[in-house]
């Protein structure tokens, strides 16, 4: 159990915590929610405060050397070794994730920062055209768009977001960072260590909040960018906010409905592994989470004879307990949401062939247990996922016939975020992957299975077309384009019409 110091917002390289607050966020340990982690202040000024500091040092930090900027970032990831401990820790408790699991998303953090300084930086590097036309070549540079806004999720609160703030201050736009208000300290322990690297002040800075402290700093008008993850729904308010102003670039990443393919013949150990981590990692929390299995009917009794029984082995607990695989759900909204969620799934002739219920581990957390649903008749992703978000540990199983049904099914998903396809045929697996619309696509892998060292792009109503991974960087600059003139003017190629200059005009003169 772990509580901390609250020190308030950072705003322009200091801890600001005035009186009089008008309102509080509580973190509390989802996994033994009578244990407050801390009370967070809300303070509706520092929303001004915080954008007007980021725009004053975006002259400038665009102008600090790139190689300076990137010296900023290792230092952070120094910081990140340094206090990893600490850090999963508070992602453990703040998030109710196994200690392990949080212990690889710091792991994932500090390679973050190679990985943005080694390959994202390609994306956004200078580049030449020889000769557009005779006499005039051609380049293109990036500059920074300028101060942005991040808006953290909960579920992982460091990994996701410093999958946009790191980009954004290599690119040398200056941050204001919002974490979800159910992981509030986590937010303050990752401005703690922006401050240890002692960056110039309002280069990093952070306001706690709810959503509608995050729909005033979107539409804010010296951010030029907005940059978020989480649900469609408040992906759309935003869109909403921010539609008066249509120079402001908004990136959006929602979690979609993710599917997994086992055709006849894949390597069926392989399969239940991989779909039982896919679907039930992270309390099925994930943006990436298997929420779909279609399954070939040649297989389809042993696969579900299997996984059901794997499913029903899988442990779960509280985040500090040793051999836990699955922690609670984030909150108590969200396991009201999740077993809500069951008796929609029994509405259409669902099978219940393991059912979610609320558990009791010893302590008084957000605890279910996973659930497996077997459909017997066809039905599109749209039609078993109308909402369009994992809301838990649960895993719908469609039987299918043939290639060109799976095929169909698959095409039909209006939030196609990530698939994977089990098969032991890479020419299948291409066919597969070259024909549904999925963001990302994996080949005999979970599809929580992902790497930053390329791109993701959020297809459908997952997203608005700002991949990021690798191309993160691209979204926080804008391309400069340059014509330039390579040799003596030439005043015999003007067009037809337009007056010449006399022969000897300038030495008359």
């Amino acid at each position: 159990m772990i509580s901390i110091k609250v020190k308030g917002d950072y705003i322009d390289g200091k801890f600001r915590r005035p009186r009089g607050a008008e309102r509080r966020v509580v973190s509390s340990d989802p996994g033994d929610a009578g244990w407050r982690i801390g009370a967070f202040p809300l303070y509706p000024q520092h929303v001004e405060r915080a954008a007007q500091a980021a725009r004053r040092s975006f002259a400038a930090w665009r102008r600090v050397p790139l190689e300076r900027r990137a010296d900023f970032l290792r230092k952070f990831a120094a910081e990140v070794f340094n206090r990893r401990r600490e850090l999963a820790r508070l992602v453990a408790a703040e998030t109710g994730k196994p200690l392990w699991e949080a212990e690889q998303e710091v792991n994932d953090v500090k390679a973050q920062v190679e990985t943005e300084i080694r390959e994202g930086i390609r994306a956004v590097s200078p580049f030449k055209v020889g000769e557009v036309r005779f006499g005039v070549k051609g380049l293109t540079r990036y500059r920074p768009l300028g101060p942005v806004l991040v808006l953290g999720a909960a579920i992982s609160p460091v990994h996701l977001p410093c999958g946009h703030i790191l980009p954004a201050l290599l690119s040398g736009c200056p941050v204001v960072f919002k974490p979800s208000k159910l992981v509030p300290a986590c937010g303050q322990l990752l401005a703690e260590l922006f401050d240890a690297v002692e960056l110039p002040p309002g280069v990093f800075n952070l306001v706690q909040g709810d959503a509608e402290s995050g729909l005033q700093l979107a539409l804010h008008q010296d951010l030029a960018g907005v940059f978020f993850t989480g649900c469609l729904a408040a992906g759309r308010r935003i869109l909403e906010t921010t539609a008066s102003q249509p120079h402001k670039l908004v990136s959006l990443q929602m979690g979609g409905v993710n599917l997994a393919v086992v055709c006849e013949d894949a390597d069926l150990e392989r399969a239940w592994c991989e779909c039982l981590q896919g679907s039930f990692l992270t309390t099925g929390q994930q943006y990436t989470s298997t929420s779909i299995i279609a399954v070939h009917k040649k297989v389809l009794e042993r696969f579900v004879e299997a996984f059901v029984e794997l499913a029903g082995r899988i442990r779960v607990g509280y985040a500090f307990d040793k051999g836990v695989f699955m922690g609670p759900l984030l909150s108590a909204a969200a396991q009201e949401r999740f077993l809500d969620s069951q008796q929609r799934l029994a509405s259409l002739s669902g099978r219940a062939l393991r059912r979610a219920e609320a558990l009791k581990t010893g302590r008084p957390g957000h605890y279910v247990g996973p659930a497996v649903w077997l459909l017997e008749e066809p039905a599109s992703p749209d039609v078993v996922r109308p909402e369009g978000i994992n809301f838990g540990p649960d895993v719908v199983l469609l039987p299918f016939g043939s290639d060109k049904e799976g095929l169909e099914l698959a095409r039909l998903n209006s939030r196609p975020l990530a698939a994977a396809v089990f098969t032991g045929d890479e020419e299948r697996f291409r066919r597969w992957a070259t024909e549904i619309p999925y963001g990302l696509c994996n080949h005999n892998l979970a599809t929580t299975d992902l790497s930053l060292r390329l791109p993701l792009n959020a297809a459908g109503q997952c997203g608005n077309h700002r991949p990021g991974g690798v191309f993160s960087q691209r979204n926080f600059c804008e391309p400069v384009a340059t014509l330039q003139a390579t040799g003596p003017y030439r005043s015999d190629r003007l067009p037809p019409g337009l007056p010449r200059p006399e022969p000897g005009r300038d030495e008359d003169a």
